[in-house]
């Protein structure tokens, strides 16, 4: 049985260990000749698709490559191809489960067309102030091919002064107009869990929401001030809560909820991640309160406790995300003519402007037990 293998990247100085990723460059260009008995510069010409290398040749080097797996090194090759087979992935927020899922996509994607990434955490807001300026600097140092950018906070602005109008840039798990993304729309999928529970006759519900600063937390608030804008309802603030997407902030909002003199009515909960909902689900348990008996409650992300907990919830395609970004800026560089198809479990819209594709992908409602009907 073969164990798992990890890649290492640096970022400012910490080593990030990725589960399940290949090592790239293992095997040198050297060995790949040796075997096959050939020079490094036949090898060399056969990569790069040169003449003056006989057919049997050819074969013979490529048949190798397969054995060993080699897969060359994308700073060598740039010197002869002005290209670095290099794109840099700037994570913006925590390296959480969900931004190492869309790594592992964007990495998959891009292996199929021997690219390597460059992963580069800005941990600070002082340090995403920076962004514009670290983009112009890779390009200038021809370091990379393009670069992809997760989660975007919402108050953050690239500077187009500094951003060479030739290097690919895409957003994941955000959005600008000018610029190519690939992200989840938070604001249907509030907004629906919302719909679903007036449909299900609650009319008294708590939400407990994520902070301002994300972009999830931000767009699942602005989906659930969207339905009640749309219905001409007034919501009670007393009954929201924003913090964090831990199992400590839903326990805390629920608690707080509980205090309230009006939360003998309140008879449902959202909240925008299951941790909150399972932290939710201990003050009511403590409260001597039951889900869905006494209190509905839905989450999101589908974690591995949300089936535990009978949960209702979101899944999110969050590593289908990672590739088709990937897929995104392998079109921009001109290596995919068009997007593979791929077959998703859930909805999507694409739209087109200014040369710029957007792809919003629609978490898909899980339906389990936690809520109940009303009525």
């Amino acid at each position: 049985m073969m164990k798992g293998i990890f890649l290492q990247f640096r970022i400012n100085e910490k080593i990030v260990n990725l589960k399940g990723v290949i090592n790239i460059g293992r095997i040198k260009i050297k060995e790949v000749a040796k075997k096959a008995g050939v020079g490094v510069g036949t090898v060399s010409r056969v990569l790069n698709k040169r003449e003056h290398v006989s057919s049997a040749t050819k074969e013979r080097v490529i048949e190798v490559i397969k054995e060993l797996d080699y897969q060359p090194h994308a700073i060598a090759r740039s010197l002869s191809s002005k290209k670095t087979n290099t794109i840099t992935v700037y994570l913006l927020q925590d390296f959480t489960g969900f931004r190492t899922n869309v790594v592992r996509g964007i990495q998959s994607e891009l292996r199929k067309f021997n690219f390597d990434i460059i992963l580069n955490c800005l941990d600070t807001a002082e340090e995403v102030k920076t962004l514009s300026k670290r983009i112009q600097n890779f390009y200038i140092q021809s370091k990379t091919d393009g670069c992809i950018i997760i989660s975007l906070l919402p108050e953050s602005k690239l500077k187009p002064d500094l951003i060479p109008k030739d290097y690919p840039i895409v957003l994941i798990d955000s959005q600008r107009d000018n610029l190519s993304s690939v992200y989840i729309d938070n604001v249907s999928a509030a907004y629906n869990a919302v719909n679903y529970l007036f449909q299900q006759g609650h009319r008294s519900i708590g939400y407990i929401m994520g902070v301002q600063s994300t972009t999830s937390g931000y767009e699942r608030l602005l989906g659930v001030k969207k339905f009640y804008q749309e219905k001409g309802i007034t919501l009670d603030n007393r009954f929201i809560s924003i913090d964090h997407f831990t199992f400590k902030a839903g326990n805390k909002a629920m608690k707080r909820f509980l205090l309230q003199e009006d939360t003998n009515s309140l008879t449902a909960i959202f909240a925008v991640s299951d941790y909150q909902a399972a932290g939710a689900e201990k003050a009511l348990k403590e409260a001597g309160l039951k889900v869905s008996n006494d209190v509905s409650l839905i989450g999101f992300d589908d974690k591995p406790l949300a089936e535990y907990l009978d949960l209702t919830t979101f899944s999110q395609p969050v590593y289908d995300m990672g590739v088709l970004g990937a897929r995104i800026i392998l079109k921009e560089l001109g290596y995919l003519e068009e997007f593979l198809k791929m077959k998703f479990n859930f909805d999507t819209k694409v739209e087109t402007k200014n040369d710029k594709v957007h792809i919003a992908l629609i978490p898909k409602m899980i339906f389990r037990k936690s809520v109940k009907k009303l009525g």
